[in-house]
C-alpha cells in the first residue's frame, strides 16, 4: 500500500465498522481513495485467497516480509482459517519477544470470502499493565496469607461478611460469615477489651482471645482499618488476624526461665560470697525467703547419725511439720508440697550431694501469701541441689576445724585452740571464772605395763568425766600426755571446789587402770580463779595454765589425789595445806 493524501480524515474505529460490513469492490474503493488506513498506528494488509499480499501499510512491512518469505507461518494458518470460516473474522496475538511487543491481529474475509484484511492493534502496555495487575493481586494475596491467619470485614452490625478463603482457627469461612464476630471473642468477667471488629481507627498490635471451633482459646494478634462511604459514613471494618498462642507461651516460658536464672543467681551469690561457713547457710535462708516470697525458711543438714538437724533457721516455721520431719530418715525425704487452706502452705525439698541425701530446705507462706504451683517447686528443686553443695562445703569446713582445733584422740580442744579461745574471753570486761588443771597421777605406769591401748582408754575415760563436768559455755581441753584443763565460765570459788571434787570422785573409776594396790591411776588437780566482774587487764591464758600448773604441782609433791587453788592474782601466797596420808582434798585458802 503507497502512502496517498486525502481530505478526508474520517474517524479509524469507524472506518473498521465499515469494513467489516463492505464488500470487495467498497474495501478496494477504500484503498484506492486513500483511505485513512495509511495513518493507523497499527499493521494493515490485504491479501487474496493465495495469499499474495493486495495492500498494505508501511506499519506492516514485517510482517508482509514474513508473508511473502513464507516464515510467518501463523498470518499464512490465520488468512486460511478466515476464508475457511464462513464469513466470521479470526483473531490471534504474536509476541515479538526480541521487541518486548505483543500485536493483536483481526483478520475479517471480505469480498464474499474473496480477500483477507488483517489489520493489528498494539497490545503491549495493555498487557503489561494486565499482568502487573494480576502480580500485584497475587503478591498482596500471598503477603495477606504469609502474614496472617485469616483475612476478615465485618459490616456496620459487627458480623462477618468476608473470611478468607482458607477458614481461621478450625471455621470454614461459611461457619464465621454472617455470625456477630464479638460472639467469638472469649472475654473475662468485669473486664473491658478492645477487639478490632468494630474499629472505628486504624489500629494495629490489637491482642485479643478469640475462642476455636475446638473450643480452645487462641491468642490472637489483629490490624484494622474502618471502612467508610463517600459521606464519611461508617461501614465496618476490615484486618487481618495473627494466632500468637505459641509465640505468646515461648514468650512466657523465656520470662520464666530468665526469672529462674535471675533468682538462682541471686541465691547462689549469696552462698558464695558468704565467707564464714557458718554463716553461709543462714545467708541462704534469707535469700531463698527473699526469691520465693515466703514467710521463712528453715535449712536442716544430715548429722552422722543420719538425723537431720536445723541449720539455719528465718521466721517461725510450722512446728508440727518441722517437728516430724526432723524425726524422718533423711533417706525416704521426698519433695512436699502441703496446701492447707486453715494453715500454713509449705513446701519441703530434700538436698543432695553426689546421689545423696544430706539435708533438706523447707519454706512456708500463710494463706494470704498463695499456694506453691510447679514453678516454685521446679526453683526449689535447682536451689535445693545449690545448698546441697553448701552443706558439703560447711561439714568439710567443720571438719577440717575439728582436725585443727581438737585433739585427734580425745575430740577435746587442744593446747593452741583453747588459750586463744580463752584469751578472747579474758579480753572481754567483767570476764571471769576457774580454770581447772588436771594431771594424771601413775598414768605412765599404764603405758609401760599395759601397753599404749590401754593408756588411749584412760585418756578417753578421764575425757569423759571433763565433758560429763562442763556446761555449754565452759571449756574442755587436752593440753598433752596426760595434763588437761576446763575453763568453768563465770564459775566462783565454791563452783570451782565442786567442780574438783566431782572430778576426783569420778577420777575412782580409774582405779581399775592401776598396776598394783599403792599406785592407783588418779588426778592431782590446781585451780586458777578469777573473781567475775573484776578487772585483771594482765591475766591471759597462759598465765591462768601456769598459775593452776604451779598448783597442781603443790599437789603432786604433797601426795597426789587432791585439789588445791593458786594464789589470786597480785595476792601474798598463804601456802598451799598438803594432803594428809589418807588423801583428803585440800583447799590452798
Amino acid at each position: 500500500m503507497t502512502g496517498l493524501e486525502s481530505d478526508q480524515h474520517s474517524p479509524l474505529e469507524e472506518d473498521l465498522a465499515e469494513l467489516a460490513e463492505s464488500d470487495a469492490d467498497r474495501l478496494l474503493r477504500l484503498l484506492e481513495n486513500g483511505a485513512p488506513l495509511f495513518d493507523y498506528p497499527g499493521p494493515v494488509i490485504l491479501v487474496d485467497p493465495e495469499k499474495k499480499v493486495v495492500g498494505t501499510n508501511p506499519a506492516a512491512m514485517s510482517l508482509v516480509h514474513g508473508i511473502m518469505s513464507g516464515t510467518a507461518l501463523s498470518i499464512t494458518a490465520l488468512v486460511s482459517a478466515t476464508l475457511s470460516s464462513g464469513g466470521r473474522p479470526q483473531n490471534m496475538k504474536i509476541l515479538d519477544e526480541e521487541a518486548g511487543r505483543t500485536t493483536d491481529i483481526t483478520a475479517l474475509p471480505v469480498d464474499g470470502g474473496q480477500h483477507v484484511l488483517l489489520f493489528g492493534r498494539d497490545i503491549s502496555l495493555d498487557q503489561n499493565l494486565r499482568n502487573a495487575l494480576v502480580e500485584s493481586r497475587q503478591r498482596y494475596k500471598d503477603l495477606v496469607e504469609i502474614s496472617s491467619d485469616f483475612a476478615w470485614e465485618t459490616d456496620a452490625s459487627g458480623k462477618f461478611v468476608f473470611v478468607s478463603t482458607a477458614g481461621a482457627l478450625g471455621y470454614e469461612p461459611d461457619e464465621l460469615v454472617g455470625r456477630v464476630a464479638d460472639d467469638f471473642v472469649s472475654k473475662l468477667d468485669g473486664i473491658q477489651i478492645v477487639t478490632p471488629f468494630s474499629a472505628k481507627e486504624p489500629s494495629t498490635g490489637i491482642e485479643f482471645r478469640f475462642r476455636r471451633a475446638d473450643g480452645s482459646i487462641a491468642e490472637l494478634e489483629a490490624s484494622a482499618a474502618p471502612l467508610h462511604t463517600e459521606d464519611g459514613e461508617w461501614l465496618g471494618a476490615r484486618g487481618v488476624c495473627r494466632d500468637v498462642t505459641e509465640a505468646r507461651r515461648r514468650d512466657a516460658a523465656l520470662a520464666k526461665a530468665r526469672n529462674r536464672e535471675r533468682l538462682m543467681a541471686y541465691i547462689v551469690r549469696t552462698i558464695r560470697d558468704e565467707l564464714d561457713p557458718k554463716a553461709m547457710m543462714a545467708s541462704a535462708a534469707r535469700a531463698i525467703a527473699r526469691s520465693l516470697a515466703s514467710d521463712g525458711c528453715v535449712i536442716c543438714r544430715r548429722n552422722a547419725s543420719g538425723r537431720l538437724l536445723v541449720a539455719a533457721e528465718l521466721g517461725d516455721p510450722p512446728e508440727d511439720f518441722l517437728r516430724n520431719l526432723l524425726a524422718a530418715e533423711t533417706e525416704g525425704l521426698t519433695p512436699t508440697v502441703i496446701n492447707d487452706p486453715n494453715g500454713a502452705h509449705i513446701l519441703a525439698v530434700p538436698t543432695d550431694y553426689h546421689q545423696r541425701t544430706n539435708g533438706a530446705v523447707v519454706l512456708w507462706r500463710d494463706h494470704a501469701g498463695g499456694a506453691w504451683n510447679e514453678d516454685d517447686a521446679a526453683l526449689m528443686k535447682e536451689v535445693s541441689n545449690q545448698i546441697g553443695i553448701a552443706i558439703e562445703q560447711v561439714a568439710s569446713h567443720e571438719n577440717l576445724e575439728l582436725l585443727s582445733t581438737t585433739d585427734p584422740l580425745t575430740k577435746l580442744l587442744n593446747r593452741r585452740t583453747f588459750q586463744e579461745r580463752l584469751d578472747g574471753r579474758l579480753r572481754k570486761k567483767g570476764a571471769g571464772g576457774a580454770l581447772v588443771y588436771v594431771d594424771l597421777d601413775n598414768f605412765k605406769l599404764v603405758n609401760d605395763n599395759l601397753g599404749h591401748k590401754k593408756g588411749d582408754e584412760v585418756l578417753l575415760d578421764v575425757a569423759a568425766m571433763l565433758h560429763g563436768c562442763s556446761g555449754n559455755n565452759d571449756m574442755p581441753a587436752r593440753l598433752g600426755g596426760d595434763e588437761f584443763v576446763v575453763w568453768f565460765d563465770n564459775a566462783d570459788r565454791d563452783k570451782a571446789r565442786a567442780k574438783a571434787e566431782h572430778l576426783l570422785e569420778a577420777a575412782g573409776t580409774l582405779a581399775k587402770y592401776a598396776v598394783d594396790e599403792k599406785r592407783k591411776v588418779g588426778m592431782s588437780i590446781g585451780i586458777a580463779w578469777i573473781a567475775p566482774g573484776g578487772d585483771v587487764p594482765s591475766e591471759n591464758a597462759e598465765n591462768l595454765i601456769a598459775r593452776a600448773d604451779e598448783a597442781m604441782y603443790e599437789i603432786k609433791h604433797g601426795g597426789k589425789n587432791a585439789y588445791t587453788f593458786a594464789p589470786d592474782p597480785g595476792a601474798p601466797d598463804p601456802g598451799a595445806l598438803a594432803p594428809d596420808a589418807s588423801g583428803d582434798r585440800s583447799d590452798g585458802q
